[in-house]
C-alpha cells in the first residue's frame, strides 16, 4: 500500500470545528483532468448510453491527457479495458498505475466511443510549501463536500463500514464465487472500524446490503448513502465459496456543529 503522509488544518464550518486531513499518496500515476460524475442529465445531454463514467471537466495544458488529445467534456468509459463507474473508482484507477506507465482509455465524444493510449507522467505535489500546520482558515463548504487548496473535500455520505473495495466481475468475479460474476471485493478492513468488529474480512465479496443486490463500488456506496438513519446494517458477502451476513454497527455521519473528519483527494489526476 502506498505510503501516506498527512498534513493536518483546521477549518470552521457553521458553528463548529473541522479537521481537515490532506493524503500525499506515495508517487501515484498522473493524468491531468479534473473529473465530474455524470448524472442522469449529463448523461442524457451528452448522449451517452448510460449514466456512468467521469465526465473531463478541464485537460490541463501539457498533460498527459491533453497531449493524448483529450478534451473538456469527453467522458472515460474504460479504463485498460476495465468499465468505469464513477470518480472514486477511476482516481483509484489512476493512482494505482505507477507515473510512466500507458493505459488505453476509452472515451465518448460527440456521441461515439472512442479509444487513446495515454502515458501516465508522475503526479506533482501541488501541496508542497503551502506549509501546513495547524491553523485556522474558513472556506465554504456545500452539504457534502467543496474544495481545499484544488482538492475535493468529502464529508462522509452515509453509515461508515471502514474497506477498501474494488468492482469485481468477468472471470474473476466467477472465480469468487460471486452471483453472476459480480460483486464487490473487500481489499482491505482498516483496524477499529465497524466492518472488522463485525468480522468482515479481505478478500470478502460483498453481493448484498440489507438484502438488495450489491454489483459495483458505485452500488454500494448509493445503498450505505440510503442507509444514515440505520444503525446496523446486514452485509452479505461471499467467503471462500459460502455466502454469509454480517450485522454491522455503522458510523453515522456528524452533524456540522460537531467536529468532523474531512478526507481530503486530490481532484486533479
Amino acid at each position: 500500500m502506498a505510503e501516506l503522509a498527512a498534513h493536518q488544518a483546521v477549518a470552521e464550518i457553521d458553528d463548529g470545528r473541522a479537521e481537515v486531513w490532506l493524503l500525499n499518496e506515495g508517487n501515484p500515476g498522473w493524468l491531468g483532468v479534473t473529473i465530474a460524475e455524470v448524472t442522469a442529465d449529463k448523461a442524457k445531454e451528452l448522449k451517452l448510453p448510460a449514466a456512468r463514467g467521469v465526465i473531463l471537466s478541464r485537460v490541463e495544458a501539457d498533460s498527459p491527457a491533453a497531449k493524448a488529445g483529450l478534451k473538456a467534456n469527453d467522458v472515460i468509459t474504460e479504463f485498460n479495458g476495465q468499465r468505469v463507474e464513477d470518480t472514486l473508482q477511476f482516481r483509484r484507477l489512476i493512482r494505482e498505475t505507477p507515473g510512466g506507465r500507458t493505459v488505453q482509455l476509452t472515451f465518448w465524444r460527440d456521441g461515439r466511443a472512442q479509444s487513446v493510449s495515454v502515458e501516465l507522467g508522475a503526479f506533482p505535489d501541488k501541496l508542497e510549501g503551502h506549509g501546513f500546520g495547524p491553523k485556522e482558515f474558513k472556506f465554504e463548504m456545500p452539504e457534502f463536500g467543496g474544495k481545499l487548496f484544488g482538492h475535493d473535500i468529502f464529508l462522509q455520505q452515509g453509515p461508515r463500514l471502514g474497506i477498501d473495495a474494488e468492482d469485481l466481475r468477468g472471470q474473476l468475479g466467477s472465480y469468487f464465487g460471486a452471483p453472476d460474476g459480480e460483486g464487490v471485493l473487500v481489499r482491505d478492513v482498516a483496524s477499529g472500524t465497524p466492518a472488522e468488529k463485525a468480522g468482515l474480512k479481505a478478500g470478502d465479496v460483498i453481493i448484498k446490503i440489507d438484502g438488495e443486490r450489491v454489483r459495483t463500488v458505485h452500488d454500494l456506496r448509493e445503498k450505505m448513502r440510503a442507509k444514515r438513519e440505520n444503525k446496523t446494517v446486514s452485509v452479505s458477502v461471499i467467503r471462500k465459496g459460502t455466502e454469509m451476513s454480517f450485522n454491522v454497527e455503522v458510523e453515522q455521519p456528524r452533524p456540522s456543529a460537531e467536529r468532523k473528519k474531512l478526507i481530503s483527494r486530490r481532484i486533479s489526476i
